[in-house]
């Protein structure tokens, strides 16, 4: 039985089911592109998505919190028992990443959060070679 699950999950692609079969197995599972889009402009494979890091759901609660708006997605996911593994190549973004366990978001900011998934999958092997569907 597998012990860890890395998958594509951010509030575009919340994975609910998957993550809830994954818990109820006993599987931990570890998100991988928490800001959704953003990691993916510098390869122009956003999608034409508007950055999670401007959503009003984020941007409020991340004032509310007197947090980044990177802090709000990766506790949206840590709260909700999901490892997070965000990619930053700026020192004071890294540590501020580490400290998105500082806070709490209350349920109607998670479920606010949640609300903005568009099932929208930026890392899909399949759209480089449908041989590939099986990683998706």
């Amino acid at each position: 039985m597998p012990q860890v699950l890395q998958v594509e999950l951010h509030p575009y692609l919340v994975q609910t089911a998957l993550v809830d079969l994954a818990k109820a197995l006993n599987i931990a599972v570890t998100a991988y592109s928490s800001f959704g889009p953003q990691g993916y402009l510098e390869l122009s494979m956003d999608k034409g998505a508007q950055s999670l890091l401007t959503r009003d759901a984020i941007t409020q609660a991340a004032s509310k919190h007197k947090k980044t708006a990177a802090q709000v997605l990766l506790r949206w996911a840590t709260q909700r028992g999901i490892a997070v593994i965000p990619k930053s190549n700026d020192a004071v973004r890294l540590r501020e990443n580490l400290q998105c366990d500082s806070f709490e978001l209350d349920e109607d900011e998670i479920k606010r959060i949640t609300a903005l998934n568009i099932n929208l999958r930026l890392n899909n092997p399949a759209e480089i070679d449908p041989r590939l569907a099986i990683f998706a």
